[in-house]
């Protein structure tokens, strides 16, 4: 659970990089968690609530205070300018977001956002020149908790997202994105004004926690991330017939649950036949008519599959699929399979990669190459422009929850490699 005197507890174990006050980073991140702080010791910080607002208005201060020209777009989304040399030459970008998950982590998303205002902070402490700008940009609505609508800002920013489809999403009490946008001050009619244009953008870079256990495992500082798992939901409906749990003889049952469970087993052994990156989870299962003394004679089932590699995916897809027909043709059962959400996966650029590690290197902190299997926004700006994320540990990989912990020091450190890889790209 977090706190400020535990985060601090560590300081002595920073190393003392130039421009980077750990003391600092700690108040700062100490103040975020504040705003959303629940009962249960997380943070519930949905886009736009009040919480989320103080949270904006709060970080629209701190990149004031740096000395950045600071500015809001039509859906939300606030940038924070350093000006370079060459002020007409595209950006190199950062950030990451302020939103959260129901009682989540103090560190997904503030850490990011911390950290390239801190990494630009030193810049300009330092007094090192640069010739492209420096933006800071915080993503409204990352998390998708509320309306379900996930990496929601960095779409729009990017051209995804026309006005019609804000009046499809709705928040558990029946809000409508649409109205909500508008209720707290912002223009949803305007979402072209806050479309950017690829060549306008460098080059994105965004510091996250590692959400895992592999740099914990391997005692490396930073996690150079070498591409973003595409994820794909198809919804599997197993049909058969619903009867008496006591007068139905076990030969004689269409049992969805027994066909559902034995294909729930396969999904868990699929991905290891297809690539080393390739994950595949069934978290998602609805049981009809759920009775204790029934038979179910329909089953839903939601899979979750992910990979680096497309095409490692797509074959883990056709496998499964007619895994889930053999299994209900061999229990004389039906499956409907209904495909969803499809995103390919990103890979990150060797370019970015190697700037990344180069500037571990030149820090002396230690580095390993690892994909990310969850979403994040440089999937999105990753399909235009060239886009890196920097990992940093995560204390027995805990995320999304109260328990979520990353180093004082773990911290720093991710701060001073953004800051040596954006002065690299702000100097190309």
């Amino acid at each position: 659970m977090f706190s400020k005197e535990r985060l601090l507890k560590d300081i002595g174990k920073c190393q003392p990089f130039s421009g980077i006050d750990p003391e600092e980073l700690a108040e700062k991140l100490a103040a975020l968690v504040e705003i959303g702080k629940t009962d249960k010791g997380g943070v519930t910080r949905f886009p736009y609530t009040d919480e989320e607002k103080k949270a904006k208005h709060l970080f629209k201060n701190w990149m004031e205070e740096v000395g950045l020209q600071v500015r809001e777009d039509a859906v939300g989304n606030i940038f924070g300018r350093l000006e370079g040399e060459e002020p007409d030459l595209p950006v190199v970008l950062t950030g990451s977001h302020l939103d959260s998950v129901p009682n989540g982590g103090a560190f997904d998303g503030p850490l990011g956002c911390l950290s390239s205002l801190f990494a630009i902070k030193s810049i300009i402490d330092n007094g090192q020149s640069i010739k492209r700008s420096i933006e800071l940009v915080v993503f409204v609505d990352e998390e998708g908790s509320r309306f379900k609508n996930g990496i929601f800002g960095s779409r729009v920013m990017m051209g995804e997202v026309e006005v019609s489809e804000l009046t499809d999403f709705q928040d558990e009490n029946g809000e409508v994105l649409y109205d909500t946008m508008k209720n707290s001050g912002y223009d949803p009619d305007k979402l072209d004004s806050a479309h950017r244009p690829s060549n306008d953008i460098y080059a994105f870079l965004e510091v996250h926690i590692e959400q895992g256990k592999k740099l914990e495992t391997e005692q490396k500082n930073i996690g150079v991330v070498s591409g973003i798992a595409g994820p794909a939901i198809i919804l599997f409906t197993f049909i058969g017939q619903t009867d008496h749990a006591g007068n139905t003889p076990m030969e004689s049952r269409k049992d969805t649950v027994a066909a559902a469970a034995e294909f729930i087993l396969e999904v868990e052994k699929a991905p290891r036949k297809f690539s080393k990156t390739a994950v595949a989870t069934v978290g998602k299962m609805h049981v009809y008519p759920n009775g204790t003394n029934v038979i179910a004679g329909k089953t839903e089932i939601v899979l979750d599959a992910r990979d680096v590699d497309e095409q490692a995916r797509e074959e883990m897809l056709v496998y499964l699929k007619e895994t889930a027909e053999k299994i209900a043709k061999s229990r004389q059962l039906t499956v409907e399979i209904q495909d969803g959400l499809k995103i390919s996966p990103v890979i990150i650029p060797d370019k970015i990669k190697t700037i990344i590690s180069n500037a571990a290197e030149v820090s002396r902190l230690t580095t390993m190459s690892l994909p990310s299997g969850a979403a994040h926004d440089a999937m999105t700006l990753g399909k235009y422009v060239p886009s890196g994320m920097i990992f940093v540990p995560s204390l027995n990989g805990k995320s999304h929850s109260p328990e979520e912990w990353t180093s004082l020091p773990d911290c720093v450190n991710g701060v001073q490699v953004l800051k040596e890889s954006l002065t690299v790209l702000a100097n190309e």
